[in-house]
């Protein structure tokens, strides 16, 4: 594509005129000085041949090429290699830099060359019939072409009729009453008390039966077996508040913790609920009914006694007490019977009749752990209740689903079945978004058993994907559910990936939306949204700066048009009838490029591409996309071949024969790559070469160029 020097927008492979009081004026002079940049350049290509194909591999990862994309994990441990990458990536910008000069100057001299006096050249018999058919060319200008039929190649397919709008905006009210729980701090001897406010959202359950008192009880859980189950402070604090979160319906509404301060720096905790149970749920691996409730956080009702266990073992507990109703269950360390010594100790029970009626249940131990009584405040808000801001107003919300975004700085958090999980080892790493799943139902895709360690950007990818393919998104959720994430959209190569970019590739990558094949098409808006395909730099900074949002590669699955697409829909210009004047201009250009045709056939161009197509477009017209306001020609080309090229009629009808001379072998040269590709960079300057070479080589060539260039005069 070439662009007009007036208009100050520069890509690489601009010309540009030097006033001809710079211009040397000579053809001996000429010879020396192509001799030097002949030799400079060809050393130049030797030396430096061996670095563009290292740049090659860096312009394709530091474009944001698959590797990068696809195999994120991997290009992170990279970061070396990326950086040596990075390295050559700038020498292949000083490469082009090099080539870009001597195009310019290449591009000067063809000018000074075909401004001689070329009178005293004779010419041969050949040269003349040349001549003369030119001149009833010119007479009677007639092109052997449509010109108001360009080719069209790569038509955009059209999606489905069925796709359905990119809402423009979402959100809803969901909890819109919910105002922050102010819990307060632990004061500096441990005391603490504090009850979450009940609300009708809880849903109270009794249980009673019948049971036989028994005494020191051996269990099948052995001090051994807790040395394998590798808890802190906050996985114990969550465990314990978990059952409480289940027995009030999935919520943390009227719990209420209490913290005592005692004697040798010894705290007493109890934690009561409002619901009542059964003795057995406190004792026996496996009773509980949560296996059966995709939304309750516990599952095997073993959380508890691990927690126990733990206080036990490391938390300085002598014993701890599960209550509710009429009875009190009590662990300690008991010694098994069958066998002595350390290794035989194991968790042992008491069941007890309560000394009175206890309407809730209650857990009750002492420890020595101070930071544990932290990560038991802290655990209230890493469950849902209401005064968890988290849950207010989310962006998005289905049976499936929350999204909430929140302000820059913010910390978030995912959720499952109401209960933080933690993102690369920390309940608070999860920055600016709140993500929740309603249900436990992963358990195929990560670890949400009892020892489950933290989510990671492959396990949000997975989670993306299983949302994307789960039978209750409706087309509708899963569009709404994109524009809650708009703020991830961007493609962001060797940028700083938010963990949630993982989750909407994931949810991108499903075998849902296969290309061509979709079971989701969205109507996005053409003149702001275009997908990832591979571009140079400069284009995607045009198009960034005229409004465009390059975003992830992927949502050309859903319907979203890419850089190829929409530049194929820019470049389709309406073509004119060209004027007399201007007939006979494309005439003499076409003529120029059959007189160079014996240097470039063949080893640069083909007969068909040497014998150029060229169609008139106004870049001012009302119809023409703004983009291309300051183009002044642009190359029809497809698969490393040349159809022709498109050319402003402003700047035919003003510029010298030598320039759009130039731009023709400019645009034919398009077929090798785009501005600012080497390929493209080196194809112009060898064909320059080539052409600057003949035209000093042959007197007759550089003569009918010298009397094209003084008709073209004539004609303006």
């Amino acid at each position: 594509m070439f662009t007009s020097p007036v208009s100050g927008r520069m890509e690489m492979s601009n010309f540009y005129l030097v006033p001809s009081s710079q211009r040397e004026p000579t053809v001996p002079k000429i010879n020396e000085n192509i001799e030097k940049t002949n030799k400079e350049s060809k050393s130049s290509n030797k030396r430096l041949s061996p670095v563009v194909v290292a740049t090659a591999l860096a312009a394709a990862v530091l474009s944001g090429g698959i590797a990068y994309r696809h195999y994120n994990s991997v290009v992170k441990g990279m970061k070396h290699e990326i950086k040596e990458l990075a390295s050559d990536n700038d020498v292949l910008k000083g490469i082009n830099k090099t080539l870009e000069e001597q195009i310019e100057n290449s591009k000067n001299k063809l000018e000074i060359i075909l401004k001689q006096d070329s009178s005293d050249v004779p010419l041969s018999e050949d040269k003349k019939r040349i001549l003369e058919d030119l001149e009833n060319k010119i007479n009677n200008p007639v092109l052997d072409y449509d010109l108001l039929n360009p080719p069209e190649f790569d038509k955009i397919a059209n999606y489905s009729t069925d796709s359905i709008p990119l809402p423009s905006s979402v959100g809803t009210n969901n909890r819109a009453g919910i105002v922050k729980l102010n819990i307060p701090e632990i004061a500096s001897d441990g005391r603490f008390e504090f009850e979450v406010p009940m609300t009708d959202s809880v849903k109270i359950t009794h249980e009673r039966k019948d049971f036989n008192p028994v005494k020191n009880k051996e269990s099948i859980i052995s001090l051994n077996y807790g040395k394998s189950v590798q808890w802190d402070n906050d996985k114990v604090a969550r465990d314990i508040l978990q059952n409480f979160y289940d027995g009030h319906g999935q919520t943390l509404d009227g719990v209420k913790l209490s913290f005592i301060p005692l004697e040798n720096f010894r705290y007493r905790v109890r934690i009561e609920g409002k619901s009542t149970f059964s003795p057995e749920k406190a004792i026996y691996l496996g009773l509980s009914s949560k296996q059966f409730n995709d939304r309750a956080a516990g599952n095997y009702g073993e959380g508890v006694k691990m927690a126990a266990l733990k206080l036990l073992t490391e938390g300085g507990a002598e014993n701890v007490k599960i209550a509710s109703d009429n009875w009190i269950c009590t662990w300690n360390i008991g010694q098994n019977e069958l066998f002595n010594g350390e290794n035989s100790k194991v968790m042992c029970f008491s069941v007890d009749k309560a000394p009175q009626i206890f309407d809730g249940n209650y857990l009750e131990f002492e420890t020595n752990n101070f930071y544990l009584l932290d990560s038991l405040r802290n655990s209230i808000n890493r469950f849902y209740h209401s005064g968890n801001v988290h849950f207010k107003c989310p962006d998005f919300e289905n049976d499936v689903i929350l999204i909430k975004n929140l302000p820059a700085g913010e910390k978030g958090g995912i959720y499952i079945a109401g209960q933080r999980f933690q993102y690369d080892g920390d309940y608070n790493g999860l920055d600016g978004i709140v993500i929740a799943l309603k249900e436990k139902t992963l358990k195929d895709i990560f670890d949400t058993s009892r020892d489950r360690t933290s989510i990671d950007k492959g396990d949000l990818e997975k989670i993306g994907k299983w949302v994307a393919e789960e039978q209750r998104m409706s087309n509708q959720d899963k569009a709404n559910l994109l524009k809650a994430l708009e703020s991830y959209w961007d493609d962001k190569p060797f940028k700083y990936e938010h963990p949630m970019d993982s989750f909407l590739r994931g949810f991108l990558q499903s075998d849902k939306f296969c290309y061509y094949n979709s079971s989701l098409y969205i109507d996005f808006p053409e003149d702001k949204y275009v997908a990832y395909s591979y571009a140079s730099d400069q284009l995607i900074l045009d198009l960034m700066s005229r409004g465009y949002r390059i975003c992830k590669d992927e949502f050309k699955n859903i319907g979203m048009q890419d850089i190829s697409q929409l530049m194929i829909k820019l470049r389709q210009h309406q073509a004119l009838v060209p004027t007399d004047i201007q007939k006979k201009k494309i005439i003499l250009i076409k003529d120029a490029l059959l007189n160079l045709s014996a240097p470039l056939r063949d080893k640069h161009f083909s007969e068909d591409e040497l014998n150029a197509k060229i169609y008139i477009f106004d870049n001012k017209a009302a119809n023409e996309c703004k983009m291309y306001s300051d183009t002044c020609a642009e190359a029809i080309t497809k698969i490393d071949k040349s159809y022709g090229f498109w050319i402003d009629r402003n700047y035919l009808n003003r510029a010298s024969f030598t320039d759009v001379l130039e731009t023709a072998l400019h645009e034919l040269s398009h077929k090798e790559g785009g501005d600012g590709s080497a390929d493209f960079s080196y194809k112009l300057t060898d064909v320059n070469r080539c052409v600057i070479d003949h035209i000093l080589i042959n007197k007759e060539t550089r003569s009918i160029l010298q009397m094209l260039a003084n008709i073209w005069e004539k004609l303006s």
